[in-house]
């Protein structure tokens, strides 16, 4: 499964799980929201992990939609986070 717009990992990783890789993928995007509360977030996914993403948005008080791409990705856009999640 080739990731869109020729998107790869700057580093491959020394496993080839891929619950491995939705576990990177789930916290990086779990840290960057976090860090970001008030901005708008729009990032690839792989579709296996959609769950996930909602998960992510329910934790972090953001609305989450997607669009399903090519070869198994999806494009995950946050809303701004809600005030109370941001406080």
């Amino acid at each position: 499964m080739e990731p869109p717009l020729g998107h790869r990992p700057l580093l491959p990783f020394d496993t080839d799980e891929p619950a491995f890789a939705r576990g990177f993928e789930a916290g990086r995007l779990w840290a960057l929201l976090r860090e970001r509360p008030c901005e708008e977030f729009e990032e690839y996914a792989r579709a296996d992990n959609a769950e996930m993403m909602l998960r992510i948005g329910e934790a972090t008080g953001r609305h989450v939609r997607s669009e399903e791409l090519d070869d198994g990705w999806l494009l995950v856009r946050f809303a701004v986070a809600m005030k109370e999640q941001t406080e």
